[in-house]
């Protein structure tokens, strides 16, 4: 099974993406975005283009300020069509690591191939943001990436392994499939915001840019600065105290 037909799936939602993203009705939802999501003013983003872009890791947001901008549009969602798709699209990269986590459905006799395991992924994506579209969530990107994540996870299950947490995590405290990955809304994330005024934030970071987005230390050490060991090391010292 190939996995580099996905490419092609991204380029078309990529290119749809941009015919639309600059549109009046884009332009229209940006501003209600922003009445809604008063942070926004200072970055004016015209459309919701803009905003995504705003949302890459590049970008002059800080990770947590990223974080209430995607907040904002989930809650926002239903009243706005638009932002749907807009989430949609800023959650492709980690869509993609969700399907390299789960190895692209390699080994399970209902997967085709790449492509429409990809496809499966991007659909479930869609209907979580439907499904959850006007929610509080302080955490929403990596929620929604979990919850499509679990929900391929119990299609594909033939393995009663977690893959939620490292294993040496799992076996270490003791903790069963259920209480990590059965319930979406028990995710690492809620797990983190619990006892975030206690963590390093770098290690926060670390640890859910890993296990949640499926990045790996490498990547987040291109996106931070800073070197795959101490995001490795920050990371497991968190992942400890919240499971202790």
């Amino acid at each position: 099974m190939t996995i580099t037909t996905h490419h092609h799936q991204l380029d078309d939602l990529r290119t749809e993406w941009h015919q639309i993203s600059r549109s009046a009705l884009s332009e229209a939802t940006a501003q209600r975005l922003i009445a809604h999501h008063r942070a926004l003013e200072r970055h004016a983003p015209r459309h919701l283009g803009a905003v995504v872009e705003l949302l890459e890791p590049s970008s002059t947001l800080s990770q947590l300020e990223r974080a209430h901008v995607v907040s904002a549009m989930l809650e926002l969602a239903p009243e706005e069509p638009l932002l749907r798709r807009a989430l949609l699209q800023t959650l492709l990269p980690g869509i993609v690591g969700v399907a390299r986590r789960l190895d692209w459905g390699r080994g399970h006799p209902h997967v085709d191939d790449a492509a429409s395991f990809l496809a499966d992924l991007i659909t479930s994506m869609y209907e979580v943001i439907v499904e959850w579209g006007g929610q509080r969530r302080a955490y929403a990107a990596p929620d929604l990436l979990n919850a499509v994540r679990c929900r391929m996870r119990r299609r594909l299950e033939s393995d009663p392994i977690s893959t939620a947490l490292p294993l040496e995590v799992a076996i270490d405290h003791g903790l069963t499939p259920s209480m990590v990955d059965e319930d979406p809304t028990q995710t690492l994330a809620a797990l983190l915001s619990d006892h975030r005024a206690a963590l390093d934030p770098v290690g926060a970071a670390a640890l859910y840019g890993r296990e949640v987005l499926g990045l790996s230390y490498r990547e987040l050490a291109t996106m931070t600065g800073l070197s795959p060991r101490r995001l490795a090391d920050a990371s497991r010292s968190v992942a400890r105290r919240i499971f202790e």
